[in-house]
C-alpha cells in the first residue's frame, strides 16, 4: 500500500533525525558518513528533510540561551523594559525552536540510553533469551535484567504487552515506578506515564504491588483475566472488568475505546502522532463518542469525524486543529 504524502513526510524526517543522532553521537561507525550522504542523495525531499534537522540542531543552542534568559529575567524594573523589550523577539524565537523540537522528537530526548524502545507511531516485539515475548506500543522504553533468580523488567515509560514463559524458578517482574507486577506463565499489558498507570491481565494470574508508606503493609491486589486496576500516588485501585479486545487492539493496528469523551479520544491518538492534534473548543472536547481507528489511516478517520460531529479539521503544516 503506498503511503500518503504527509506519512512520507512524517518518515523522511524520523529517518534525518536517526541519521543526525547516529553521526553526532561520537559513536559512529567508520562508514556512516558515506551511508548517510547516500540516504541524502536519494531523493530531493531526503535532501530537505535533513537540512531541516540541521537547522534545527544549530538554532537550538541560542534558542536554550535565549530561553535560559527569559525565565531568568525579573518582572519588568524601568531601566530594564527596554531590554527586555529587545529581547522578546528571541525569547519568543527560542520558545518557538524549542516547541518545535520537543514536539516533533519528544520520545528521543526521553531515555535514550533505554535497552528497548519503541519511537511515537512505532509498534515492535523482542524475543527475550528466557522465551518470553514483549510487545512495544508507541512511545516506549523499558529496560531488561535476567539473571539466576528473577526476570525483571523496569517499564520507563508507555504501554507494552508482556507474552511471559513459563519459569516457576524465576519469577517474572514488571516495575513501574513503585508499583511492580508479578506473573508466572500469563499475558498482561501495562501502562505507565511516569507517575501513573494501569495493568490489564489477558490471561493467567498477576499479583500488584507497591509500598505503604512509613513501612506499613504493602499495598496488592490479585488480577484474574478480563481485569485491570490503575495506579498512582494513591496507590493501587480495585479491579475492575475491562475488554481484553479493546485493551490489546494497539496489537493489530487498531485504537478502539467506548464512553470517552473526544478529549480523551484525541489524547489517545496523540500518542501515535508526532505532530499532536490540538482540540480548540472545550466543549467540544466533552463530547461522548465511540471510537474504533485504524492507526495507519488516522486522518482518514478525522475526515470521517467531520460528518458526524459539527467540527471542522484545519491542516498547517504538519499541525491539525479541531473546531465548531
Amino acid at each position: 500500500m503506498s503511503e500518503t504524502p504527509a506519512q512520507r513526510r512524517e518518515r523522511l524526517q524520523q529517518e534525518a533525525v536517526n541519521w543526525h543522532l547516529r553521526l553526532t553521537s561520537g559513536s559512529a561507525e567508520p562508514d556512516a558518513l558515506a551511508a548517510c550522504a547516500q540516504w541524502r542523495r536519494q531523493a530531493p525531499d531526503h535532501e530537505q528533510a535533513y537540512r531541516d534537522i540541521e537547522q534545527l540542531w544549530q538554532q537550538l543552542p541560542t534558542a536554550l540561551q535565549a530561553d535560559r534568559q527569559r525565565r531568568r529575567a525579573l518582572p519588568a524594573h524601568p531601566q530594564r523594559r527596554a531590554w527586555l523589550r529587545r529581547g522578546l523577539s528571541l525569547a519568543a524565537a527560542a520558545s518557538l525552536v524549542l516547541m518545535v523540537v520537543a514536539g516533533l522528537y519528544p520520545d528521543y530526548w526521553q531515555h535514550p540510553w533505554a535497552d528497548y524502545r519503541a519511537q511515537i507511531g512505532e509498534r515492535i516485539s523482542v524475543a527475550l533469551a528466557d522465551g518470553s515475548v514483549v510487545h512495544l506500543n508507541t512511545d516506549t522504553a523499558l529496560d531488561v535484567a535476567l539473571n539466576a533468580n528473577e526476570r525483571r523488567v523496569v517499564l520507563l515509560r508507555g504501554e507494552a504487552e508482556f507474552d511471559v514463559a513459563h519459569d516457576p524458578t524465576r519469577p517474572f517482574r514488571v516495575i513501574a515506578g513503585t508499583t511492580a507486577t508479578e506473573a508466572l506463565g500469563t499475558r498482561f499489558v501495562v501502562r505507565y506515564d511516569g507517575s501513573s498507570g494501569s495493568v490489564s491481565l489477558l490471561q493467567g494470574k498477576v499479583r500488584s504491588s507497591r509500598p505503604s508508606a512509613q513501612g506499613a503493609q504493602a499495598d496488592s491486589a490479585v488480577l484474574a483475566p478480563s481485569q485491570r486496576l490503575r495506579f498512582g500516588a494513591g496507590g493501587l485501585s480495585a479491579p475492575e472488568p475491562v475488554d481484553p479486545s479493546t485493551v490489546s487492539a494497539w496489537r493489530r493496528g487498531r485504537l478502539i475505546a467506548n464512553f470517552i469523551t473526544l478529549g480523551e479520544a484525541v489524547a489517545e491518538i496523540n500518542r501515535y502522532r508526532r505532530v499532536p492534534i490540538r482540540l480548540l473548543d472545550p466543549e467540544l472536547a466533552q463530547r461522548p463518542v465511540n471510537i474504533a481507528v485504524d492507526l495507519e489511516h488516522i486522518d482518514d478517520w478525522l475526515a470521517a469525524l467531520q460528518q458526524t460531529l459539527p467540527l471542522t479539521v484545519v491542516k498547517a503544516g504538519p499541525w491539525l486543529f479541531l473546531h465548531r
